[in-house]
C-alpha cells in the first residue's frame, strides 16, 4: 500500500498561505499603482502641474480636464467611433475566422497544408506592422477611404483575422472528434455541424478570440493615425492630440487615458473566466 503523506503543520500552511498573500498584494500593487497616479492626474487643476517641486498629491481636484476632453476635443464622438470600429472588427472577426478555424481541423486537408496556413496567419500577424503603413495610406488614398472608419477597420482585420482564426483551429482541435461523427450520423451537414454542434462547445475559444480582438482593435494606433485625419478618429490617435507645439496638456490627456482604459477593464473583468477558459483549454477536453 502507498502510504499516505502526513498533512502540512499548521504554522507552516499559515506561513505558506501569508506568502501567498504577500505576492499577490505586490502584484496588484505593481499593476494598479499606474492607474492610481493616471485617475489623479486626470482630476489635477492645470497650475498643479507647474509647480515646483511637483506635488505627488495635489491640494485640491477639478473636473475640468474632462470638460476639456470632451468639449474640446469631441471625446464623445471620438468614443464612438472607437465603439463602431471595435464592434465591428470583433464580429467580422468572429464571422470569418470561427468558420476557418473550423475548416483547418475538420475538413479533409493534408497535415502539411494545415501546418503552412497556420505558419501563413502566425506570420502575418506578428510582423512589422510599420512595413504595411504606406502601403496601406495608398491604397486607401485610391480607393478614397481616408479619414473613414472602413478603413480602420480593414486595416485592423489584418491584425484580429489571423489571430483568430488561430485561436479558433486550436479550440475546435480540443474538442472529441465523436461528436461531428455522431452529427454526421444523425445527417447534420457541414454548416449544421458547426453552428448545433461545435460552436456552443468552443463558446469560451470564442469568447477569449473576440475579448483579445476587442483589445487590439480598441487599443491600435498606428494604423487609425496614419488613416484617419478628424472625421473618423478614434482614442487612440486622440490622446496624441494633446502634445502640442505650446507643451503637453497632461490634464485632458490623462482625462482620455482614462476613458480608454474603462471599457477594456470592465469588458475583462466581467468575461476573466471565458477568457482564461478559452486560452488555456480550448472549450472542452479531449
Amino acid at each position: 500500500m502507498t502510504a499516505v503523506p502526513a498533512p502540512a503543520p499548521p504554522r507552516r500552511r499559515s506561513r505558506t498561505r501569508w506568502i501567498r498573500w504577500a505576492i499577490i498584494s505586490a502584484a496588484l500593487v505593481w499593476a494598479l499603482t499606474p492607474l492610481f497616479f493616471l485617475a489623479l492626474t486626470s482630476l489635477k487643476p492645470a497650475n498643479a502641474f507647474l509647480e515646483i517641486p511637483p506635488r505627488l498629491l495635489p491640494r485640491s481636484i477639478t473636473l475640468e480636464n474632462f470638460r476639456i476632453a470632451f468639449n474640446d476635443f469631441d471625446a464623445l464622438r471620438v468614443a464612438t467611433n472607437s465603439l463602431v470600429v471595435t464592434a465591428a472588427v470583433v464580429a467580422v472577426s468572429l464571422l470569418f475566422g470561427v468558420p476557418g478555424g473550423y475548416a483547418l481541423h475538420r475538413l479533409s486537408v493534408p497535415s502539411r497544408v494545415i501546418i503552412f496556413f497556420v505558419g501563413v496567419l502566425l506570420f502575418v500577424r506578428f510582423y512589422p506592422r510599420i512595413a504595411s503603413i504606406v502601403p496601406w495610406f495608398l491604397a486607401m488614398r485610391e480607393l478614397g477611404q481616408l479619414d473613414t472608419r472602413l478603413a480602420i477597420i480593414l486595416g485592423h482585420l489584418g491584425l484580429t483575422l489571423p489571430l483568430t482564426t488561430w485561436l479558433m483551429h486550436t479550440s475546435f482541435r480540443q474538442v472529441p472528434s465523436e461528436f461531428d461523427e455522431a452529427a454526421i450520423v444523425d445527417g447534420a451537414g457541414l454548416w449544421q455541424r458547426l453552428v448545433r454542434v461545435q460552436i456552443p462547445l468552443v463558446a469560451p475559444g470564442i469568447a477569449a478570440a473576440a475579448i483579445l480582438s476587442a483589445f487590439l482593435s480598441w487599443n491600435e494606433f498606428l494604423i487609425a493615425a496614419s488613416t484617419t485625419r478628424e472625421g473618423a478618429k478614434v482614442l487612440s490617435v486622440t490622446v496624441a492630440a494633446f502634445i502640442t507645439d505650446k507643451g503637453v496638456l497632461w490634464g485632458p490627456m490623462a482625462a482620455i487615458a482614462a476613458l480608454i482604459i474603462i471599457p477594456p477593464l470592465a469588458f475583462a473583468l466581467i468575461a476573466q473566466k471565458n477568457l482564461v477558459r478559452g486560452l488555456t483549454g480550448g472549450g472542452v477536453k479531449g
